[in-house]
C-alpha cells in the first residue's frame, strides 16, 4: 500500500517547511564568499573581487572623478574601492595589504611593490570602509606611451581580494 506524500504537505506542515528552507537558503548564501567583476566603461578599470566586495570602483585625480585615462607625466591619481565589506575582524580590528605593479607596453616591471602598507597594516573595523592607492607617474614613463597599473588589496587575516588594473596614457601637461 503507497501512500501519498501530498497529504504532509498541506496546511501548516507546508508552512513551516517553506519557512524553515528559506532560513536555510539565507544562511547558506551568507556565508558563501562574493565574488564579481566590473568595469567602467569610461576609463576601463577593471575591477575583481573575491570575499571583499567593493561598492564602487573609481579614479580620482585632483579631486575628481575621471573618465579618461590619460595621466600628465608627474602627476598622482588615486584608485579607489568604495564602501568595501567583507573584512575578517580580529580583535575589533582588520588587517588590509595593498600591492602595486605597474609595467610597459612590453610587459616589463618599472615598479614592483608587494605591500605599500607594511607594518601600518592594521585598522579598528569601523575606521576602514574605502581603500585607496595613490599611484604616481614620472621617470622612467615617457609622453605618450601607455602603462598597465594593478593594484591589489587584500585582506590579511582572511582570504579576501580586490584587484584593480587599468591602462594609463602618459600625457605632457595639459
Amino acid at each position: 500500500m503507497k501512500r501519498s506524500i501530498l497529504p504532509l504537505l498541506s496546511g501548516k506542515f507546508f508552512i513551516v517547511f517553506s519557512l524553515l528552507l528559506h532560513s536555510l537558503l539565507i544562511l547558506s548564501c551568507n556565508s558563501i564568499p562574493q565574488s564579481g567583476i566590473s568595469k567602467d566603461i569610461n576609463t576601463g578599470l577593471v575591477t575583481t573581487y573575491m570575499g571583499l566586495v567593493p561598492g564602487q570602483s573609481k579614479i580620482l585625480m585632483n579631486g575628481e572623478v575621471l573618465n579618461h585615462t590619460d595621466i600628465p607625466l608627474g602627476e598622482s591619481f588615486i584608485i579607489i574601492n568604495e564602501k568595501v565589506k567583507g573584512f575578517t575582524i580580529k580583535d575589533d580590528n582588520v588587517s588590509v595589504g595593498c600591492a602595486l605593479f605597474i609595467t610597459d607596453k612590453n610587459g616589463k616591471p618599472l615598479l614592483s611593490e608587494q605591500d605599500l602598507f607594511k607594518g601600518k597594516n592594521i585598522f579598528k573595523k569601523d575606521s576602514l570602509e574605502n581603500l585607496r592607492c595613490i599611484v604616481n607617474t614620472g621617470k622612467p614613463m615617457e609622453w605618450e606611451e601607455k602603462y598597465d597599473v594593478t593594484v591589489v588589496f587584500t585582506d590579511k587575516y582572511g582570504k579576501g581580494k580586490i584587484e584593480n588594473k587599468v591602462t594609463i596614457r602618459s600625457i605632457d601637461t595639459p
